[in-house]
């Protein structure tokens, strides 16, 4: 069975995708680093014998750390001694571009280091090779897609009239555009009930949503678990994502929200496009078009339950690890 050193590890955190991955690999891979690399990427040196195969999610937001320039030297020090060492290099491409910082040339570095050096590159959106074919064409052949896993499905809400028009939950990022969409519907004068679930990641945040809330503009300023979230969307007509598309190719989110039972609207990018295809998800281009589907009586009432449970079967994290397994026995 081979080794395989998963980045990065640090529990807990309110992402279960690291947690869900290392589930998925279990049966197939030994991971070998148990505990959290705290250490960043200092500690991947730790297992340059221990291991076989380095699997990364995210790396690119290290020069977003703290040190995070030194952080990048020592990584591609990493990088040459484990390519000497003929380690395998698996990555995850998440985003087209770092969420935190857009215009940056050292995670443009890293990017550029991840496509060149990688041996298999996963992303769980088509888009993410359209990004590679027109940025980096020369490594599309070791690209994969694989859409995002499924958690555990959610039990079916109790049937009732539903209380909010949009849910819109997770911790509230200028990159998740909620702001600019509130702005709209203020402006507007339209009237939707919108209930917001989540913290704002930092003051400027909140003083730019806070104005914007009214008695139809519910915001629960609070961390929920998702058992929470999912009594919100069985409450809820839609679960809205308003994402800038200059960034996002996949979502956690979306996934867990389609488990919810949810019928999602988000933006006619990314994952978003790819699962349009299905009817418990639909796409806008522009913010009326999200009014226009709401006024879509028969969209509103979409009983998709059987189509969810069969999505599920098909895309959960045990599935998905055997898949990737079987792609990488080709591919490594």
């Amino acid at each position: 069975m081979n080794r395989i050193y998963l980045y990065p590890k640090v529990y807990p955190t309110e992402n279960p995708y690291i947690s869900n991955l290392e589930r998925s690999l279990s049966p197939h891979y030994r991971v070998v680093n148990t505990s959290n690399n705290k250490s960043g990427v200092i500690d991947l040196f730790r297992y340059l014998f221990n291991a076989d195969i380095y699997y990364f999610n995210w790396i690119e937001n290290i020069p977003s750390r703290k040190f995070g320039k030194i952080q990048v030297l020592v990584f591609v020090s990493f990088l040459f001694i484990a390519k000497c060492l003929r380690k395998k290099i698996i990555w995850t491409l998440h985003n087209k571009y770092s969420h935190e910082k857009v215009d940056c040339k050292w995670t443009d570095f890293m990017y550029r280091t991840m496509f060149r050096h990688s041996d298999f590159i996963l992303t769980h959106s088509q888009a993410g090779i359209d990004f590679a074919a027109e940025k980096y064409p020369k490594y599309v052949k070791k690209m994969r897609y694989f859409i995002h896993p499924l958690s555990r499905l959610y039990p079916e809400p109790v049937s009732a009239v539903p209380v909010y028009d949009f849910l819109i939950w997770g911790t509230i990022w200028p990159y998740k555009g909620i702001i600019e969409f509130l702005k709209f519907i203020n402006e507007s004068g339209i009237k939707v009930k919108i209930v917001i679930a989540g913290i704002c990641v930092n003051e400027q945040v909140k003083m730019e949503l806070t104005p914007l809330l009214a008695e139809n503009i519910v915001h629960l300023e609070k961390f929920l678990d998702f058992d929470e979230i999912a009594e919100l969307a069985g409450k809820s007509k839609f679960t809205l994502f308003t994402y800038s598309t200059n960034s996002v190719l996949s979502s956690g989110s979306l996934m867990d929200s389609i488990a919810m039972g949810s019928v999602v609207i988000g933006p006619d990018a990314g994952a978003f496009r790819d699962l349009s295809k299905y009817g418990f998800v639909k796409t806008y281009n522009r913010y009326d078009d999200i009014i226009d589907i709401l006024n879509d009586q028969r969209d509103s009432h979409y009983n998709g339950r059987a189509d969810i449970e069969a999505f599920w079967l098909e895309n959960n994290w045990e599935c998905f690890g055997e898949k990737l397994s079987v792609s990488l026995s080709t591919m490594l």
